[in-house]
């Protein structure tokens, strides 16, 4: 049959090469994307402890002793306060250290105080239970320049921290009242991840 017709490649023929490279380019994307989301979310997850011994642990320029813990603590400013939600408690960390250099301070800013459940849960400091504050949040101490100021009895508690000498830090949670006995105290800092302090109680 000189007079035939050659038959006329298909679309799928003409493009067999691209399709065949679809076919690896998606799959690989899309491992490439979700690796990356993964990798992101694991590398900034606190998963690394430190643990805090009691005669004190050297991390981040400073020395770290054994946290104070207060379940269902009373108010410092001795005014009456709200009752927590059903089924939570309030507890208090009381966090202590010591700097060598005060300057190492500025190292400590931008802490994050946590409770961590023995099944992975955590919970951050509440900002509304100011009542039961009697000491500065957060790691790098702080005081009071002005003794008589609306702190009243607990302005005591505020001084500036001073190189050789423990000062306290304070960070109140509420928490369900199931686990308020068994969380441990947990620092962080973004910088850090994936380590954390450990306060074991």
């Amino acid at each position: 049959m000189t007079g035939a017709r050659r038959a006329r490649r298909g679309w799928f023929n003409k493009n067999a090469a691209a399709l065949a490279a679809l076919v690896v380019a998606v799959p690989l994307a899309g491992w490439w994307t979700t690796r990356s989301d993964y990798k992101s979310w694991y590398d900034a997850e606190p998963r690394d402890p430190v643990v805090v011994a009691a005669g004190g642990t050297s991390y981040a320029g400073a020395t770290w002793y054994a946290a104070s813990v207060e379940v269902d603590p009373p108010a410092r400013t001795g005014r009456s306060t709200e009752p927590t939600p059903p089924g939570t408690t309030r507890v208090r960390v009381y966090f202590r250290l010591q700097v060598d250099d005060v300057a190492a301070l500025e190292g400590l800013g931008g802490c994050r105080p946590q409770l961590r459940a023995p099944d992975g849960r955590l919970w951050n400091d509440s900002a509304a239970e100011g009542d039961f504050q009697d000491r500065p949040s957060g790691c790098t101490g702080g005081y009071d320049s002005a003794p008589q100021s609306w702190r009243g009895a607990t302005a005591q508690y505020y001084v500036k921290p001073v190189a050789g000498k423990p000062f306290e830090t304070v960070a109140v949670f509420v928490v369900p009242t199931a686990v308020a006995s068994s969380v441990e105290p947990t620092l962080t800092w973004a910088t850090r991840l994936p380590q954390y302090l450990v306060f074991p109680r």
